[in-house]
């Protein structure tokens, strides 16, 4: 069966940084042989965590909006690939918002204690300070992946992207995008 590798932008900047390497990783996970799905987070209905704790009872968030379409990516997702800039040394408001609501998917591993599928992450984030601090949206970002049952792999980490197509001007930061996403392929198709 064909992996899939899901990519969540959490930019809201079209074709910038983030987006651009998410895009990226996910055109060489397709070349590696998976299926890729994106979702950008900045342009969804995705309402926040209203701490109901109702996920608890069954795994099912009580909020009808377009997290139903995530939820069901990412339970069926062998891998994970998360892309944020980095906002006050963490992730963007609009990853933070999707994270927050995957307390459902938190709910159904550690609390309900249902199993899904082994899977693998990766995580993105792009800065435009060239001493910015990382430490803090990799420390969330991880949490996150392992909460929803994902096994964090990689993180790639760009500091000093002081312009929306900084990235896309230097290949070295592409190519280290295109090595992540055969990565995470390699990873989740196993030897």
């Amino acid at each position: 069966m064909t992996p899939l590798v899901v990519g969540l932008n959490g930019s809201p900047r079209r074709g910038g940084n983030s987006a651009t390497l998410l895009d990226e990783a996910l055109r060489s996970a397709q070349g590696s042989g998976a299926r890729v799905l994106r979702f950008d987070l900045a342009f969804m209905d995705i309402s926040p965590c209203k701490a109901c704790e109702d996920c608890f009872s069954d795994g099912e968030c009580i909020i009808r909006d377009d997290m139903d379409r995530l939820y069901e990516a990412l339970e069926e997702a062998d891998a994970v690939i998360i892309a944020s800039p980095i906002y006050f040394s963490g992730m963007s408001s609009y990853a933070k918002i999707a994270v927050d609501r995957c307390q459902a998917l938190w709910a159904r591993r550690k609390v309900l204690k249902l199993q899904r599928k082994r899977g693998s992450g990766a995580i993105i984030l792009c800065a435009a300070q060239p001493n910015a601090r990382f430490e803090n949206a990799v420390s969330e970002l991880r949490a996150f992946l392992i909460g929803i049952g994902i096994d964090p792999a990689e993180v790639l980490k760009v500091p000093g992207a002081d312009g929306p197509s900084y990235a896309s001007l230097h290949p070295e930061i592409m190519a280290q995008a295109r090595d992540l996403g055969e990565n995470i392929v390699r990873i989740i198709s196993g030897p």
